[in-house]
């Protein structure tokens, strides 16, 4: 399924302070579309917003056709959310984590066909050669594709990855924002936060916040010459340097901007039955690392005593 994302005049307080302001844009299956900005700007709660985590007080986020929160049963297991903090059980090896996954998402799926979608995602992520190797020695950068996937045991459509090439080196982010394009190819709308900015120009377009004012979205070079930089670090001091109500009226008096979607090939069947996947549907929001972490652990102690 390709699902298209858009957010309509999405506004979220928290007491008497607004966070994000009447943000409007959409989002496209095969891209990679990143939110970035200043600390502070928003780009967390905006995420939450978008990924069904917490409703915003006024506007929409509509996935499809459909309004996510009102529909919410219909897309949650479409979401995967790969958040900053680190899941993993560290004496795993990454079949491990991806099976025992497996066992807890899809518990009407034969094990035969959790093991073969373990190794299938694992592959996908480029980790095969480390498939028995324990997370404890594994790199920074490929404990993080074992985190993105966990998310991919589950072929969501939409994915949500914060912050994750933070404490990469230069390469290894490379190759990550390689992979996420990969992913988005195969029909995902996938979203990056990020404070990062060398690799910027690898993904479709960038969203930009500032104060929770929709500042910028569209296509990277567009982002440097609608800022008159030549280089995306100078963004955040023109965003500082003239304020956010400056950038969001010239952004708004641009008028409406919209790249369009990818060409992305057509679908292919999905790894996972529907019936499995719809059997362990999570009630609400996407679950925290913690509780993911405790799920995990608890069916390693059950596979112990069998």
């Amino acid at each position: 399924m390709q699902i298209p994302v858009e957010a309509r005049g999405v506004t979220v307080s928290a007491g008497f302070k607004t966070l994000v302001s009447s943000v409007s844009f959409r989002a496209h299956p095969g891209e990679v579309l990143a939110i970035l900005g200043p600390s502070g700007a928003g780009k967390s709660t905006l995420f939450r917003a978008l990924n069904g985590s917490d409703a915003p007080g006024a506007g929409q986020v509509l996935y499809g056709p459909d309004e996510l929160y009102t529909s919410f049963d219909r897309y949650r297991m479409q979401i995967g959310y790969v958040p900053q903090d680190d899941i993993l059980h560290d004496a795993l090896t990454p079949f491990e984590v991806l099976y025992f996954t497996g066992r807890l998402r899809l518990p009407d799926a034969p094990e035969e066909r959790v093991r073969a979608l373990a190794d299938e995602v694992l592959a996908q992520v480029e980790l095969s050669e480390r498939r028995d190797v324990r997370v404890r020695r594994l790199s920074g950068g490929q404990r993080k594709r074992v985190n993105l996937g966990v998310e991919l045991m589950t072929s969501p459509s939409v994915l949500f990855l914060d912050e994750p090439t933070s404490g990469l080196d230069p390469a290894l982010e490379e190759k990550m924002m390689e992979l996420f394009r990969k992913l988005a190819r195969q029909g995902r709308t996938v979203f990056v936060t990020t404070h990062v900015t060398e690799n910027l120009d690898m993904v479709d377009r960038v969203l930009l916040l500032c104060a929770g004012r929709l500042t910028f979205v569209g296509k990277p070079k567009a982002a440097l010459g609608f800022f008159g930089v030549e280089h995306f670090s100078d963004i955040y001091a023109k965003l500082t340097g003239m304020g956010a109500d400056h950038w969001a009226r010239q952004f708004s008096a641009s008028g409406p901007r919209d790249d369009g979607p990818v060409a992305v090939p057509p679908p292919q069947p999905r790894a996972a039955p529907a019936a499995a996947r719809a059997a362990n549907a999570a009630p609400g929001r996407p679950k925290t690392a913690d509780e993911l972490l405790a799920e995990l652990e608890a069916e390693i102690e059950r596979e112990k005593r069998r």
